[in-house]
């Protein structure tokens, strides 16, 4: 298993409907995205990739097709990396309070 990550991306304004879905059909196309979701919010689609080596170079492989306004990249952790660091962030917090307190 690769990098994994979500990309949200954003279309030029001035693409049109058929553009758009042609967009959306070509990056499922692409051998590190999983998939493509068109949403409506704060962007225009999310993609789900994996990436072998740098989940950077795919950000910057997609932001540069024609259409691409801009990419947002929310890097996919293991809940228990995250849990490791809020592990280690707890205990040190602690250790200071024993030591303010003694």
């Amino acid at each position: 298993m690769g990098l994994r990550a979500y990309l949200l991306v954003n279309a030029k304004d001035e693409v049109r409907h058929d553009d758009f879905r042609k967009a959306v059909l070509d990056l499922e196309d692409f051998i590190e995205v999983d998939f493509v979701d068109p949403v409506v919010g704060s962007c225009d689609m999310v993609v789900m990739i994996e990436a072998a080596v740098s989940v950077e170079a795919v950000a910057r492989k997609i932001s540069s097709l024609y259409w691409v306004e801009n990419v947002s990249t929310l890097k996919i952790v293991s809940i228990f990396e995250r849990h490791r660091t809020s592990k280690r962030e707890l205990l040190k917090a602690l250790r200071h309070e024993e030591e303010v307190l003694t």
